[in-house]
């Protein structure tokens, strides 16, 4: 970040790459660069326009909630806090407005629309189907040096969260070795797109996950080791499932159905 507090969004701000999902099952996320947030540090992808970016940082603050449910996103001010100008800022909003999660009006502006409880529950049943596909593909296809290497990237989510550090990185590389496993160029096509719909700061919004992430983990493995094909394919559903399932709870509690958007916690500008 630099010293007037702007978020640069073409580097990094630490000077660090993190090829990172989109998180808990991240699986989903492109190669990433990491920038300061005010919320911590998060991805960008990297080989993006500047409205992709922006793009990337905006949907992640509607789907935590920290933009909220009528929330006004201001251009010159989020241009100022990004550090870019209006132009990529209004593109970006173009693009949230044709997933549904703002809405754009000639005298109101950007007013984010935020999520019902069931749009967050599709989001994982799609991305839990997917991750699920790869992981069963990749229990017929992955070869002997791709095994060792997502043992190797589990004991590295194990060691992250065993020593206090972020398992963000770690996670996304361990989901992602599991996605080439698969050998299919159209499956990670997919599970890239749609990881954008799930909050990098998952593991911020859940800590309470990144125990139960172990376990699911080694399942994942064992099924891979045993090119148990059904196995494979049930727990790394399972595993998207009960993160999605916590997240579900934290955003909404105890609120029955699915009518009401997820309460916000801050505003844009």
């Amino acid at each position: 970040m630099s010293a007037s507090g702007r978020i640069p969004l073409g580097a990094s701000a630490e000077g660090s790459r993190a090829e990172s999902s989109r998180q808990l099952p991240s699986s989903t996320a492109p190669d990433t660069d990491t920038v300061a947030t005010g919320s911590g540090v998060r991805r960008l992808r990297l080989g993006t326009t500047a409205r992709d970016r922006v793009a990337d940082v905006l949907r992640d603050e509607i789907m935590t909630g920290r933009l909220g449910p009528g929330a006004r996103i201001d251009l010159d001010g989020t241009a100022d806090r990004l550090g870019t100008s209006r132009t990529p800022i209004r593109e970006a909003c173009l693009a949230l407005q044709h997933e549904g999660l703002v809405r754009i009006a000639p005298r109101s502006g950007v007013t984010v629309v935020g999520l019902r409880r069931r749009d967050v529950e599709d989001n994982f049943a799609l991305i839990a189907m997917l991750s699920g596909a790869a992981a069963a593909w990749a229990a017929q296809r992955i070869s002997p040096a791709q095994l060792d290497d997502v043992r190797r990237l589990a004991g590295d989510v194990r060691h992250a969260v065993d020593d206090g550090v972020d398992p963000k990185a770690a996670n996304f590389s361990f989901h992602r070795a599991i996605n080439r496993a698969s050998d299919s160029v159209r499956l990670i096509a997919l599970i890239r797109q749609t990881g954008r719909i799930v909050p990098w700061s998952f593991f911020d919004l859940v800590p309470e996950q990144a125990g139960c992430a172990l376990r699911e983990h080694d399942d994942i493995v064992d099924a891979l080791a045993a090119r148990n094909v059904a196995r494979a394919r049930r727990v790394s559903e399972e595993h998207v499932v009960n993160a999605g399932q916590l997240l579900v709870a934290r955003m909404f509690g105890a609120q029955e159905g699915d009518a009401e958007p997820a309460p916000g916690t801050g505003t844009a500008g």
